[in-house]
């Protein structure tokens, strides 16, 4: 009878030591989760397993092994314990082209001790996943970005490849008699075509380096604008009101992209028979509102049938299937916008930009 307190005071002890124990290897696995947070999140993400091995190993992991594909590249690495196929294993997908196995082992010999573990490599796995997505989506991004500017470029060599294609039609085809006129005309667009071509070259150079600051360009009339891509098209253009009081002025951004916008409407108005045939011009109406410049512009009727969904990408037989979808997303870059119907004397396309100087007068 006198042994029953030793026992029951020998049982408490073991319990307050178990619980000591349990509190002890708590707090350590709190610091390990605090350090491995701490850790730099810079370099890359395939170093994460070394950069966090100290970590691990006070938290309990004896080993580490991982293997997979890097955006085509195998990877592989270990520390700690040789790899043993007993290991627990995941796998961690970051995208279509980054899969990593990974698997560990552990040196704690209780089931607590490995399940106060499993909380700090599952810290280390959400890190690593968050570290390989982080720069699989930084590439997704500038793949975007490039192509979307890929998309300009095309569009750029597209509408100069056009507008040589027209020019040897029409001198193809011209008499002795025309070809002055013609002459004339291409006298007059040369520097146009010029200015395009140089920009597009600078542009699409691969191997130049990174653009130093260059002073603000400076603004260009917006009628200006249309009436060169205009004339670039050997298209007349009727423009009411008269702009000779006042001049409007944009940005050299915007002035690009109603260039990219206006290339893409007047190029197939110019290589269109049967508006060729009319003899109209394009009849441009504009206000102002606010520094939203606001135009309408009336071109002839053309040889194709209007389609339902003019805008909507990959949607003609010929072509690209992106010319309308190019023209409205280059004013929608810039905070523009452009839209289209077919009307009884025509198509209608209405477009705004933001001005850059509401009204300047001489």
């Amino acid at each position: 009878m006198n042994l029953l307190p030793l026992l029951f005071v020998g049982l408490g002890v073991v319990l307050l030591l178990a619980a000591w124990a349990v509190w002890h290897q708590g707090r350590r696995i709190r610091e390990c989760v605090r350090d491995l947070m701490a850790l730099s999140d810079e370099g890359h993400p395939m170093d994460w397993p070394l950069q966090a091995s100290k970590v691990l190993r006070r938290a309990g992991i004896g080993g580490m092994a991982w293997q997979g594909q890097w955006f085509g590249d195998p990877v592989q690495g270990q520390w700690g314990n040789p790899a043993n196929p007993d290991w627990t294993g995941l796998t961690l997908e970051a995208g279509p082209d980054c899969s990593i196995e990974l698997s560990w082992a552990g040196l704690a010999r209780t089931n607590e001790a490995r399940a106060l573990a499993l909380v700090v490599v599952d810290v280390f796995v959400q890190s690593w996943l968050s570290r390989m997505r982080q720069r699989t989506q930084a590439v997704a991004v500038a793949l975007a970005q490039r192509a979307h500017v890929h998309l300009y470029w095309q569009h750029d060599m597209r509408n100069l490849a056009q507008w040589v294609g027209l020019m040897a039609d029409e001198f193809g085809s011209a008499s002795p008699q025309q070809l002055p006129r013609l002459a004339q005309r291409l006298q007059q667009q040369a520097p146009l075509v010029l200015a395009r071509a140089q920009k597009l070259l600078a542009a699409t150079e691969a191997s130049a380096p990174a653009a130093a600051p260059t002073p603000l360009q400076p603004a260009r009339p917006v009628l200006d604008v249309v009436a060169e891509v205009a004339r670039l098209a050997g298209l007349p253009l009727v423009c009411e009101p008269s702009a000779e009081a006042e001049v409007l002025l944009i940005g050299q951004p915007h002035a690009r992209a109603l260039e990219r916008t206006l290339d893409n409407i007047f190029s197939n108005i110019a290589r269109d028979g049967t508006a060729r045939v009319q003899g109209r011009g394009l009849q441009l109406t504009w206000t102002v509102h606010g520094d939203q410049f606001r135009a309408r512009l009336l071109t002839p009727h053309l040889s194709a049938p209007w389609p339902q969904r003019p805008f909507e990408p990959m949607q003609t037989a010929g072509g690209s299937g992106l010319g309308l979808y190019q023209a409205r997303l280059s004013l929608r870059d810039v905070g523009g916008e452009l839209s289209a119907e077919a009307t009884p004397e025509g198509i209608a396309f209405a477009w705004h930009v933001t001005l850059l100087a509401q009204r300047q007068f001489f």
